[in-house]
């Protein structure tokens, strides 16, 4: 096995354990001690306990996955595919460097703020909480992930390359990502506030299980290009034996 193709493997293994980690386990968590609905950033800081960040910290493991995933699918891609996946490593790493910021935010400087809490600190916790649905950081969130839809949608048909029918299915669903998450970012933009209601919880619950299967599948499309890559090649039998 290349080591471009064990690369691709495992971060696609670090990116489904970040979707997992930080969707429904950290949700499981964080339920332990919830926030209630915002109404201010004097009722968050009364209600903030550490286990909140949980989401935030898991998800590392899912942007680091993904950045590494695409980075090694990019050095899979054949000639005719690598202006594509060039172009998606670059929104890759847009993608990470805006997601990454926003949780540093949420993992560190947000506690820290709670902790020596005053009253004039709750401006800057009302625009960077994201209990807050109108704040800075559901910005940064929604475009960010818009932006990765872009790179899986460039990416995506380097998974069908070798990866046979279940890499034909992984791709399409990569492709799918695309105008999914950049419809996220737009009702953003349109409608602030619009991720906490009922119907964005419920979009957020089916694009996790997007990222969820389209995640595995790549995992196992790869897994059985390598299993094929590593197979010896078949013997050839001479005309007159046959």
């Amino acid at each position: 096995m290349s080591s471009n193709l064990r690369l691709a493997i495992t971060a696609a293994a670090v990116t489904l354990a970040g979707v997992v980690l930080s969707g429904p386990v950290s949700m499981a968590l964080a339920a332990l001690h919830p926030q209630p609905a915002w109404s201010g950033a004097d009722a968050f800081v009364r209600a903030y306990h550490p286990i909140q960040t949980a989401a935030y910290f898991t998800g590392f493991l899912l942007v680091g996955g993904a950045l590494a995933l695409i980075a090694a699918l990019h050095a899979l891609a054949p000639e005719s595919l690598r202006a594509r996946s060039a172009a998606a490593l670059g929104f890759a790493a847009a993608f990470a460097a805006l997601i990454i910021f926003n949780y540093v935010v949420q993992t560190t400087f947000l506690p820290a703020l709670v902790r020596g809490y005053g009253p004039g600190d709750a401006p800057l916790v009302g625009a960077l909480s994201l209990s807050n649905p109108r704040a800075l950081g559901w910005a940064i969130e929604m475009w960010g992930y818009a932006v990765l839809g872009v790179a899986t949608w460039l990416v995506a048909p380097v998974l069908a390359v070798g990866g046979g029918a279940v890499g034909r299915v992984a791709a399409a669903l990569f492709t799918a990502n695309g105008p999914v998450s950049v419809a996220g970012g737009v009702l953003t933009a349109a409608s602030p506030g619009w991720v906490m209601s009922g119907a964005g919880l419920s979009l957020f619950a089916l694009w996790n299980l997007l990222m969820l299967v389209m995640v595995a599948l790549s995992m196992v499309a790869l897994r059985g290009r390598a299993r094929s890559a590593a197979a010896p090649p078949s013997p050839v039998v001479p005309a007159e034996a046959r």
